[in-house]
């Protein structure tokens, strides 16, 4: 289901649990990766990368998942993302969900979650991708049909006119 073109960026500062979502499942699966240890660094990559996702953790040196949202909102980025929780931080998943976040995941992670939500994020965006596309085609054509139309008229409108002088 993976396609190579699509990049993941891992924000985590634990390398044993950036090595599993990043090597482990993910690379594993045929997704490109690319890990920050913090908010600025994964800031700096978002930018220069321009992942096709993110997964954050939480709790992280300095600037914290949800912070690391409005900083990269601030930045005009808009890429999903799935945030990494523990129990008690529901509360904290509530707000973040208010910022935008697409999913989550519950610490400690599985491979198979990390597979499934990323399937399920990049499809939502896949999918949006094509609606927009399909709705830009759509303005096009019917821009195309409305000049059609005008045309069309403009000839009917000379037919008359040589018809009336004609008789």
């Amino acid at each position: 289901m993976a396609k190579s073109r699509d990049r993941i960026l891992i924000v985590e500062s634990d390398p044993v649990l950036a090595d599993l979502i990043g090597r482990q499942a993910l690379q594993s699966a045929g997704y490109q990766t690319s890990v920050a240890v913090d908010a600025g660094s994964a800031i700096a990559k978002a930018i220069q990368w321009a992942p096709h996702l993110i997964i954050t953790d939480m709790d992280l040196p300095g600037l914290n998942g949800k912070d690391l949202m409005v900083a990269l909102t601030s930045q005009k980025i808009d890429t999903p993302i799935i945030l990494i929780a523990r129990k008690g931080q529901e509360g904290d998943l509530i707000q973040a969900f208010r910022l935008g976040a697409a999913d989550y995941l519950l610490g400690p992670v599985r491979e198979a979650e990390v597979i499934a939500a990323v399937e399920r994020v990049l499809r939502q965006v896949n999918e949006r991708r094509e609606r927009e596309q399909l709705s830009q085609q759509l303005q096009q054509a019917n821009q195309a049909l409305q000049t059609r139309v005008r045309e069309l008229t403009t000839i009917t409108s000379v037919g008359k006119a040589v018809t009336s002088i004609t008789d």
